[in-house]
């Protein structure tokens, strides 16, 4: 089963009659939740494989990274640095893994490759996005589908605790909000992740590591015109235990204004607060946005060293940059 964090207020706008939405109380916010059931588990023996393949063969990996030198496929910012999150990453797109040269996508696929590259693909069809997107439309009041023709689709996978440079570091994600519409988190049985509450901030929910979770990002709450909430989260793992999990990212076509889609919500109609004069004139793409996000996430999962003197914590939040940029 996988949960959407929805707004309180917006149940009642649900039709009982999709068979692909229903209700659910799943205790992971004070918030309504939707459920919907992919059928689909990650294969999180081929995952492991490949991340442990990857940690002791480091020319594999810096073979894999060089045909994407600027952001890099492996993050391995954790090993050396004890302040980012503590967590190995794998980032890829199905585009970006068809560039990976023949003689090692075949050592790498002997490593689990394929069998995760199959599951992403599987994952990414309409059977699965659809529902979502389509309830996602409900809450909104708005045809979210519209902006989502070019299946702009990521993917990462993620190593909790493994071969970093501060295991006893419960920071193992620190907490954020995702960039994109949603996020489908596959996780391997394995607690740690934690949803806050969107009514009592500061107020931490654990998820059941047998959950598949959809956390909605910054470009839903604006595309909806602050109908739908940003689900900020972290992961808190137990020292000493591996945690593994996959993440589809799922964000609007990239040429998209950032904008509510509803009319009446960008002339001044209901949503939460005023959006910003950048985001209202439509002066701010998907792309666009995506850029600014990233370059502090590549702070966080240690690609980049922030400046000195503004190292602390605060400074390499994600959120509070987005949110002048969103709010002004």
């Amino acid at each position: 089963m996988s949960t959407i964090v929805a707004p309180s207020d917006s149940s009642s706008q649900l039709q009982e009659s999709s068979p692909t939405v229903r209700r659910s109380n799943v205790q992971t916010s004070s918030s309504t939740t939707v459920a919907t059931n992919p059928n689909i588990s990650a294969p999180f023996d081929a995952i492991r494989r490949l991340s442990d393949y990857l940690r002791e063969h480091p020319e594999a990996a810096s073979a894999l990274n060089a045909h994407y030198p600027k952001r890099g496929i492996l993050k391995t910012g954790a090993s050396p640095n004890a302040t980012s999150d503590q967590n190995v990453t794998i980032d890829l797109s199905l585009a970006q893994a068809a560039l990976i040269p023949a003689h090692l996508r075949e050592i790498l696929s002997r490593q689990g490759l394929n069998e995760i590259l199959t599951f992403f693909e599987n994952v990414s069809n309409n059977a699965s996005i659809g529902p979502i997107l389509y309830t996602l439309s409900i809450l909104s009041g708005t045809n979210m589908a519209s902006v989502h023709k070019n299946h702009n689709f990521s993917f990462r996978l993620c190593d909790y605790n493994h071969s970093a440079a501060d295991p006893d570091n419960l920071n193992s994600c620190g907490t954020h909000t995702d960039f994109g519409t949603f996020s489908i988190v596959f996780q391997d049985g394995t607690p740690g992740l934690e949803i806050e509450d969107a009514n009592a901030p500061g107020t931490w929910h654990p998820v059941s590591g047998t959950e598949t979770v959809v956390l909605t990002g910054w470009c839903a709450l604006v595309l909806s015109g602050g109908r739908i909430p940003v689900a900020r989260h972290r992961v808190r793992c137990m020292p000493g235990v591996r945690r593994l999990s996959a993440v589809l990212y799922v964000a609007p076509d990239a040429e998209v204004k950032l904008m509510p889609l509803n009319s009446t919500l960008r002339e001044g109609g209901e949503k939460l607060r005023p959006f910003s004069r950048k985001i209202m004139s439509g002066e701010v793409s998907v792309e666009w946005f995506k850029k600014v996000m990233g370059k502090r996430w590549r702070y966080r999962v240690g690609n980049e060293v922030l400046d000195e003197g503004h190292a602390d914590h605060a400074s390499m939040s994600q959120d509070s940059e987005i949110e002048k940029l969103v709010w002004g």
